[in-house]
């Protein structure tokens, strides 16, 4: 199937779009949107395609039969229920939205009209996640005892000066910045089943009304953990690591963006030699991307747009409800 692609929003993460259909050849680039007209017209002439400040007219006017949603978050629920109407398949960026309710809503409107509604969560598709998710399927670290989840990241204050500052057009940090890596977590060892938190604002936005800190204490049951996200480092980021613990060893894996196994130690030989041996499979991750006074993620949406049916609306749905609850136990309700 050849997909003709219409691109809503042509901020920051844009050229990663851009790029994913370059190098996937069932991939065209049609039109692009941008309530700025002259961003809209400069980056229409650029790329030889049609360019439009309004959505809907672009998506009614236009031969495409796939919609990238990248515009402010609160955006986003309405825009991928408009293309979906519309006889298009979306892919949306994070976060799809700010509650359970409304991604169900988008992906029963895809069902309704036979389309097809996706997420990006392109973070999934570092080698190091694919390596620590083989690990656990093959039970090398025996019975989880306790992790933590630490997010130290920098983002300048300009990032939040226009609608990611404002709560109910952005939605705070952990559905700026945590999400993809607040999504790894729950895909390594799912959700838990009591989460206390408290959100904090340092000196860094202590003027504003989006926080720049969270953490959690957070129980599983038969064992329990810790969530630092922060964007308060300065002057760049300093990491993002998940660190799992077991009854027969631990696993860390970390850098900048969970794209570095820092270290992997086992009690019994059996278990060191497999890994060994499992490690051999995986490349190593990509470099962070760059977006010059800051760093995101690493560069996956080629391999995204390879692996759409990976990427259902289902995939989400944990790391909504997880954030949901967090913020709820800050008293935080952003996007509601």
């Amino acid at each position: 199937m050849k997909y003709k692609v219409g691109i809503v929003g042509c901020g920051g993460i844009f050229p990663r779009h851009i790029e994913a259909i370059e190098a996937n050849s069932n991939f065209e680039l049609i039109s692009l949107c941008d309530i700025q007209e002259s961003l809209s017209n400069s980056l229409g002439k650029r790329y030889k395609v049609k360019s439009y400040t309004d959505y809907k007219e672009m998506i009614k006017n236009e031969d495409i039969n796939f919609v990238v949603i990248a515009t402010p978050n609160s955006l986003h629920k309405e825009q991928s229920i408009f293309a979906l109407n519309n006889k298009c398949d979306v892919l949306i960026e994070k976060p799809v939205a700010f509650n359970i309710n409304d991604v169900q809503e988008i992906q029963d409107c895809a069902i309704k009209f036979n389309q097809k509604a996706y997420c990006v969560l392109q973070v999934r598709l570092n080698p190091t996640v694919s390596l620590v998710k083989e690990v656990l399927s093959e039970g090398l670290l025996g019975e989880i005892r306790g992790f933590s989840f630490t997010q130290r990241w920098q983002r300048p204050l300009e990032y939040f000066s226009g609608w990611r500052g404002e709560p109910d057009i952005g939605g705070g940090i952990l559905y700026e910045t945590g999400i993809h890596y607040l999504d790894i977590l729950q895909y390594l060892i799912g959700n838990p089943k009591e989460i206390l938190s408290t959100k904090t604002y340092t000196t860094k936005h202590k003027e504003g009304v989006i926080e720049d800190t969270v953490y959690s204490l957070v129980d599983y049951g038969e064992f329990g953990g810790t969530i630092e996200s922060t964007i308060a480092s300065e002057p760049h980021n300093i990491e993002s690591s998940i660190t799992l613990m077991g009854s027969n060893g631990y696993i860390k894996v970390g850098g900048k963006a969970l794209n570095i196994i820092e270290s992997a130690n086992f009690l019994s030989h059996g278990a060191t030699t497999q890994y060994e041996n499992i490690a051999k499979e995986y490349q190593y991750s990509k470099d962070p991307n760059s977006y010059g006074s800051y760093q995101g993620s690493c560069p996956n949406h080629p391999d995204v747009y390879k692996n759409l049916d990976k990427f259902s609306l289902e995939e989400t749905k944990n790391v909504i409800i997880l954030i949901e609850e967090i913020y709820k136990k800050t008293n935080i309700k952003y996007g509601i």
